[in-house]
């Protein structure tokens, strides 16, 4: 188990690349809490987890509000006791272009992706550098998200494994393309 007594925050943790996330590093033997605004998605990804052999739980959590992000911190720390790894996840994605773009999904796009990065990172730090350990992985968009005959398969969670794990321990602010070679074209 490459996860094993490690504790992981998953932002965006109850679908698509948070929720396989999510259950990929709980079969690898890490303790979990993920957020998201959908309780009943949550509840689904926890339950499903636990049910597996898994622990898990999950706080209602908005990334864009500070309170929220250090309610997530201090609510994975009281069930777990640390924080090992912190996945930040959540994101939207509006396929427009500058011209298109609204000012809302704009902002939206702004608090979410980036101002939320930037709360839960500020909120969990503490207690990385308190334990002087940790890693923060920030996922930078949807890539990663390949199809098949079998469905989707989010190849994404299988490279916040790697480098939530142990196998990238000589690695540190690097970009890592997941993308299936769609930038090499």
């Amino acid at each position: 188990m490459k996860l094993a007594d490690k504790v992981a925050i998953i932002t965006g943790g109850s679908s698509g690349i948070g929720k396989a996330t999510a259950e990929l590093f709980a079969r690898e033997g890490a303790r979990i809490c993920i957020t998201g605004r959908n309780e009943k998605r949550c509840r689904e990804v926890v339950a499903e987890i636990n049910k597996t052999g898994g622990q898990a739980v999950f706080v209602i959590a908005d990334v864009r509000s500070p309170d929220e992000c250090r309610k997530t911190v201090e609510a994975t720390l009281e069930a777990f006791g640390k924080v090992d790894i912190l996945f930040n996840n959540a994101g939207v994605y509006f396929p427009n272009d500058a011209v298109g773009c609204s000012e809302e999904e704009w902002d939206l796009t702004i608090d979410i992706n980036l101002k939320g990065t930037f709360l839960m990172s500020k909120f969990v730090l503490p207690s990385m550098i308190e334990q002087e350990s940790g890693v923060i992985i920030n996922n930078g968009s949807g890539w990663g998200i390949v199809g098949g005959k079998e469905g989707v398969s989010y190849c994404g969670s299988k490279a916040a494994l790697f480098l939530a794990s142990d196998d990238s321990t000589f690695m540190a602010g690097a970009n890592l393309v997941v993308d299936g070679g769609g930038t090499a074209d």
